[in-house]
C-alpha cells in the first residue's frame, strides 16, 4: 500500500525507485558469485507475476500522467482557442465599427464637398450676373448722361436762338414804335400849328406832353421784355 501511494504521488512518467530496485533484484536472481551462471535466470511463477504486475502498474501510472498532460494540453488549447475566438470577434467588431465610422465620415465629406461646390458655383454665377448687370448699368448711365448733355446743349441752343430772336424783334418793334410815334407827333404838330388862338396853343403843348409820355412808357415796356429772356438764359 505504501508503494502504491508513492507511485500515485509521482507524475513524472518514470518507474518509482523501489519498483526499479525490486525488478532489478528479480532480474539478477539466480546468479552465483563469480558469474558462472547466465544473467536473467528464469523466474518462478510468483516472481514473474509480481514482475508483470509491477510493469502493468508502472505503465498505468505513465498512462495516467500522460493522460493528465494530454488533458491539460487540451484544456490549454481550448482556452487559447477561446481567447483567439474572442480576439477575432473583437477584431471583426472593431473592423466593422471602423468601417462604419470611415464610411460615415467619407459620406459626410462627400456631401459637404458637393454642397461647397454647389455654393461656389452659385456664387460664381451670381458674381458673373452682377458684373454683367453692372456693365449694362454703367453703359446705360453713360448713354443717359450723354443724352442729357445733348438735350441740355440743344435746349441752350434753342434758348439762345429764341433770346436772339426776341432781342431782334424787340429792337425792331422799338424802332417801329419810335418811328410811328415820331410820325404821329410830327403829323399832330403840323395840324396843331394851323390852329389859331391861345387855347389851341395850350392844348397843343398838353397833347405833345401826353404823347411824349406815352412814347416813353411804350419804349420802357419793350426794353423790359427784351431784358427778361436774357436774364433767364444767364441763370440757366
Amino acid at each position: 500500500g505504501v508503494w502504491l501511494k508513492r507511485c500515485g504521488s509521482k507524475r513524472s512518467g518514470h518507474i518509482p525507485s523501489e519498483s526499479s530496485q525490486l525488478l532489478e533484484a528479480m532480474g539478477k536472481k539466480g546468479k552465483k558469485k563469480g558469474g558462472k551462471e547466465e544473467a536473467g535466470a528464469r523466474m518462478n511463477a510468483e516472481e514473474e507475476y509480481m514482475y508483470l504486475s509491477l510493469q502493468v502498474e508502472t505503465l498505468e501510472r505513465e498512462l495516467q500522467v500522460k493522460s493528465a498532460h494530454a488533458e491539460e494540453a487540451a484544456r490549454q488549447e481550448l482556452e487559447l482557442r477561446g481567447k483567439v475566438e474572442v480576439m477575432e470577434e473583437d477584431f471583426r467588431s472593431e473592423q466593422q465599427t471602423t468601417y462604419a465610422v470611415t464610411s460615415d465620415m467619407a459620406r459626410q465629406y462627400k456631401a459637404l464637398q458637393e454642397e461647397l461646390i454647389y455654393k461656389i458655383n452659385s456664387l460664381e454665377t451670381q458674381l458673373t450676373e452682377q458684373k454683367e448687370e453692372l456693365d449694362i448699368t454703367n453703359h446705360e448711365l453713360k448713354e443717359l448722361v450723354r443724352d442729357k448733355d445733348e438735350e441740355i446743349e440743344n435746349k441752350d441752343s434753342q434758348i439762345k436762338e429764341l433770346n436772339d430772336r426776341m432781342n431782334e424783334m424787340s429792337s425792331e418793334f422799338a424802332n417801329m414804335l419810335s418811328e410811328t410815334l415820331s410820325l404821329m407827333q410830327h403829323h399832330i404838330t403840323t395840324k396843331l400849328d394851323k390852329t389859331i388862338g391861345d387855347e389851341a396853343s395850350t392844348s397843343n403843348e398838353a397833347f405833345a406832353e401826353r404823347l411824349q409820355e406815352f412814347s416813353n412808357k411804350a419804349y420802357n415796356a419793350v426794353s423790359v421784355k427784351s431784358e427778361k429772356p436774357a436774364a433767364l438764359a444767364d441763370a440757366s
